[in-house]
């Protein structure tokens, strides 16, 4: 398994950044190797795209909105949830794996969007709604 987690630094001992498309960078981590990649996308979709064509299988978010979520469903990548407190990327790994992390799917993403959205309220073109 392959996982790309947003992070606002370049450091391993990386803190977990709310943000997910404008995360400054993020840690891909295979076979408990972090290695940080300088995210130049923008917006979500584009920032998904980026991950999958690495061969990013996983996703942990502390929270994204609803454009993002459809193309992970899409490509049929995990996303897992990293919640809403301050966490390392080490410390986020050892819950996933200790089992701790909750998967989200169309049952509960709607609190991570709606938590996404009263934050960032829709005025910003990423947020645009059909």
């Amino acid at each position: 398994m392959k996982i790309a987690i947003p992070v606002k630094t370049n450091k391993e001992e990386a803190i977990v950044s709310p943000l997910f498309g404008k995360a400054k960078y993020f840690a891909i981590v295979e076979d408990k190797t972090i290695s940080i990649m300088k995210n130049e996308q923008s917006g979500g979709q584009a920032v998904i795209q980026w991950l999958y064509n690495m061969g990013v299988n996983t996703i942990m978010a502390q929270e994204l909105g609803i454009n993002p979520y459809m193309i992970i469903k899409k490509l049929d990548m995990i996303l897992y949830h990293a919640g809403f407190e301050r966490i390392s990327v080490k410390d986020l790994l050892w819950k996933l794996d200790k089992d701790l992390l909750t998967i989200l799917n169309d049952r509960n993403i709607q609190d991570v969007i709606n938590h996404h959205e009263k934050k960032h309220p829709s005025h910003d073109e990423n947020h645009h709604h059909h």
